[in-house]
C-alpha cells in the first residue's frame, strides 16, 4: 500500500508540473507571437534610432539575420513575461512540497505590493540603462574606435542584443532592495551577516559583470560599478525599512559577545 501510494503521489506531482509547464509555455509563446508581429521592429528601430552613435552603421551579416533578430528579441520579451508566474509556482512548490520556506507566509497584499514595487524598480532600472549608462556608454566606444582610425560596423544583431541584454541586466539588478528586504524581513539572512561580508558581495558582482559583458575590463566595470553602488542603496533602505529589526540582531550580538 505504501508503494501504491508513493506511485500515485508521483504520478499527481508530475500530472501537476506538466500543467504549470504548460502554462508557462502558453504565455512564453503568447507574448512571443503578440511581440514578433507588433513589437520587435519598432523597438529595432527606437533602439538604432536613440542609441546607435552618429557616424556608426549597422549591417546585415546573413539574409535572415533581420528575421532571427526578431526572433530573439520575441523570445526574450516572453521569457520575462512569464517569470512572474515561474516565481508564483516555485514558491507554491517549494512551500507546499518541502520545508525550505517553512515560517514564510504571503498575504496577497503582500504579493500585490511586491509586484508593483518589482515592476517599478524593473521600469526603473531599464530606463536607467536606456537613458543615461548606453548613450554615453556606446557613444564613448564609439569614439575611441574612431581615435584609433576605424571604422565603426555593428552588424544589427550583435547591437541590438547587447544593448537588450544590458537593459535586462540593470532591470534585474534594480530588484536588489526587494531581494535583501525579503530575506532580512523573513529572517532567511539577518542584515549584520549582509553587512559582514559586503566584501564578498562585491567580488561576486564583479565576477557576474565579467560573465555577462564582452571579455573587456571597460564594459565590464560599466556594469559592475552601478551594481556595486546600488546594493550599497539596497543597504540603506535595508536598514531604514527594518531598523527596529536590525536594532534588536545588534543587541543580540553584544550580548552574546559579552557572555563569551
Amino acid at each position: 500500500m505504501g508503494e501504491e501510494f508513493t506511485l500515485t503521489e508521483l504520478a499527481e506531482i508530475l500530472v501537476m508540473i506538466r500543467k504549470k509547464l504548460i502554462k508557462i509555455f502558453a504565455i512564453v509563446v503568447i507574448v512571443w507571437f503578440i511581440s514578433f508581429a507588433f513589437i520587435a521592429d519598432p523597438l529595432v528601430m527606437k533602439i538604432k534610432h536613440d542609441l546607435l552613435p552618429k557616424g556608426a552603421e549597422l549591417i546585415y551579416r546573413t539574409p535572415l539575420e533581420g528575421f532571427m533578430l526578431k526572433m530573439k528579441i520575441s523570445l526574450a520579451l516572453g521569457v520575462v513575461a512569464a517569470i512572474p508566474y515561474i516565481i508564483y509556482v516555485s514558491y507554491k512548490t517549494l512551500k507546499d512540497r518541502t520545508d525550505v520556506l517553512k515560517g514564510i507566509e504571503f498575504t496577497r497584499g503582500q504579493i500585490v505590493k511586491y509586484g508593483i514595487a518589482s515592476i517599478i524598480l524593473f521600469i526603473v532600472g531599464i530606463t536607467y540603462g536606456y537613458v543615461i549608462m548606453l548613450p554615453v556608454f556606446m557613444k564613448f566606444l564609439f569614439n575611441m574606435a574612431k581615435s584609433e582610425g576605424v571604422l565603426s560596423y555593428y552588424t544589427i544583431s550583435d547591437f541590438v542584443m547587447f544593448v537588450v541584454k544590458m537593459l535586462l541586466v540593470f532591470g534585474i539588478v534594480f530588484q536588489m532592495p526587494i531581494v535583501m528586504i525579503f530575506l532580512v524581513g523573513n529572517g532567511i539572512v539577518k542584515y549584520s551577516t549582509i553587512k559582514k561580508y559586503w566584501r564578498h558581495v562585491v567580488v561576486a558582482i564583479f565576477t557576474i559583470a565579467a560573465i555577462i559583458t564582452p571579455p573587456d575590463v571597460l564594459t565590464q566595470m560599466m556594469v559592475a560599478i552601478p551594481m556595486v553602488l546600488f546594493f550599497g542603496i539596497s543597504l540603506a533602505i535595508t536598514k531604514i525599512v527594518y531598523r527596529n529589526k536590525i536594532k534588536q540582531e545588534v543587541s543580540e550580538i553584544e550580548r552574546e559577545g559579552q557572555t563569551c
